[in-house]
């Protein structure tokens, strides 16, 4: 009786490795799949655009915010409330950025504009926090990398936007404090002009405070009132 002939070692790995390969795709492939839609997401999450600073359908803004808005819906009754949010919201983002209290910036622009967007001194400055155009032209052109504007198509009529006019006049008051390292200066710069302020000083001539008391005395006010309860 003849003996069975032994299979081949070679055809017996041939084998063992096409087992290994199959049992290696069976546990693998749940993990794989997990994988390629993970790429896929994330892929997707890098290109969604960012949320806002607040959205406007949320019930509860954050209390600082909600404030803001409150002043300027009731100084505003004209505006939509969406107008009113995104204009505090800048009012927000830029004060936090400026290291400026937004009740401030808010007072300024209670005392310069009444927050009335197209306003226009007998002097000729304009819009919401009343900046002079060749003012606002040079403040466009210190800040045109942050913010990407353009200097070149800047016009006087530009500062009418009341988005612009914040983010230049918040960037304006930072500034002369820095400068004059005293806010009850920088705001008297900001009403009479820095180089006025500075030869006033060098030269120990007085000048009225009357500007920033006003100022001082509506930021007081702001700052006592109770914020809104949404």
């Amino acid at each position: 009786m003849k003996r069975p002939r032994k299979t081949p070692s070679r055809t017996l790995n041939h084998r063992t490795a096409c087992s290994q390969l199959a049992l290696t795709l069976i546990l693998f492939t749940p993990a794989l799949v997990t994988f390629h839609h993970f790429g896929s997401d994330w892929e997707a999450a890098q290109t969604m655009p960012m949320p806002p600073v607040f959205d406007v359908a949320e019930a509860t803004p954050p209390d600082e915010l909600a404030k803001i808005f409150t002043v300027i819906r009731s100084r505003r009754t004209d505006i939509s409330d969406a107008e009113a949010w995104r204009v505090s919201e800048v009012i927000l983002e830029e004060s936090a950025k400026r290291l400026l209290d937004p009740m401030m910036v808010l007072a300024v622009i209670q005392v310069e504009s009444g927050f009335q967007y197209a306003t226009v001194s007998p002097m000729g400055a304009r819009g919401i926090m009343q900046i002079m155009p060749e003012t606002g032209k040079f403040l466009t052109e210190s800040l045109g990398h942050e913010y990407g504007f353009h200097p070149a198509s800047f016009r006087p009529e530009s500062l009418d936007d009341p988005l612009l006019n914040i983010r230049l006049g918040v960037y304006y008051l930072h500034d002369l404090n820095k400068q004059f390292k005293s806010l009850n200066l920088a705001l008297l710069a900001y009403n009479a002009g820095p180089g006025e302020i500075q030869n006033r000083l060098e030269r120990n001539v007085t000048f009225s405070e009357e500007y920033a008391t006003l100022v001082f005395d509506a930021y007081h006010s702001l700052k006592k009132s109770n914020p809104p309860t949404f």
